[in-house]
């Protein structure tokens, strides 16, 4: 299953350090490039430790950054 992730869910759970649950229980985790710069770009410039949580899983490959909703590709 596909999951495509708002702002909150990604903080709350890298906040508890849970983020893995996304990976655990999802074939594909996505987010738009708006919730990827609210989460990580203004988080790390906050100096919020969650926000590298999150950055290093979109670099580890297991979260997707989109453009646009519009570029996800359901298969």
């Amino acid at each position: 299953m596909i999951i495509i992730s708002n702002a909150s869910t990604l903080i709350y759970l890298a906040k508890v350090n849970r983020l893995h649950l996304l990976k655990d229980l999802f074939k594909k985790v996505i987010i738009p490039m708006e919730v990827y710069e609210e989460v990580v770009i203004r988080g790390i410039k906050d100096g919020f430790s969650d926000a590298r949580i999150v950055e290093n899983a979109v670099k580890d490959g297991w979260i997707e950054v989109v453009k646009s909703p519009k570029d996800i590709e359901v298969r």
